[in-house]
């Protein structure tokens, strides 16, 4: 396996984490001209938290194909869901971004729809003792540039092998577009974000 370069005792990051309990979203919710049209799909966002844990911003990462849908997404979840802020390494409050989606089904219908992971790679073998799925879930830093550092894995992730956790890390950090998080007055700001790597085995 690859040698490891990351060392995950260098700066813990805690990610942005909901307050309000799930689910977020119900059926009532259903714009009715969506339901007279039966329009469906799945919108994924992000929300944008404060150091204060507040909503700042809601942004749309994949569209359910219906605009009416998206906005209901977000305007309901910026009404409704309260957050503990993210920590940077210093563990102070710092902005985050929280990823989260909508599944808009009708009553008879059921729609299946995992998030993707930001990142797949490829080793020889798996280690003794990974759990399925093989896939690491991470919070990691970026600065006012977008570059990334201080890879911690979070809690919802499952107790996979040290030695994967600290390759997931190593490929986020190497391989993650370097994105600036935008802060609501339109300036970059250092933020937690998180992603999640998926193993594949060649043999």
């Amino acid at each position: 396996m690859l040698s490891i370069a990351v060392s995950l005792l260098a700066g813990s990051v805690v990610a942005a984490t909901p307050l309000t309990p799930r689910p977020w979203f119900e059926f009532r919710d259903y714009p009715m001209k969506a339901f007279e049209k039966q329009w469906e799909g799945v919108t994924r966002f992000d929300l944008l938290v404060a150091p204060d844990g507040k909503i700042a911003d809601c942004k749309v990462t994949s569209s359910s194909g219906y605009e009416e849908l998206d906005k209901t997404s977000c305007y309901l979840a910026t009404k409704r869901v309260k957050f503990h802020s993210a920590k940077g390494p210093d563990g102070q409050p710092v902005w985050g971004v929280y990823r989260s989606q909508t599944i808009w089904a009708l009553p008879e219908r059921y729609i299946e729809s995992p998030a993707p992971p930001d990142l797949e790679v490829s080793v020889n073998a798996f280690p003794e003792g990974v759990k399925q799925p093989p896939a690491v879930k991470l919070a990691y830093v970026v600065d006012q540039q977008g570059n990334p550092s201080s890879c911690t894995t979070l809690p919802s992730s499952l107790p996979q092998p040290d030695i994967l956790v600290e390759l997931a890390c190593q490929a986020l950090l190497a391989q993650v577009p370097r994105t600036p998080v935008i802060g609501p007055t339109g300036q970059a700001v250092p933020a937690v974000k998180t992603g999640a790597v998926l193993f594949k085995s060649d043999s």
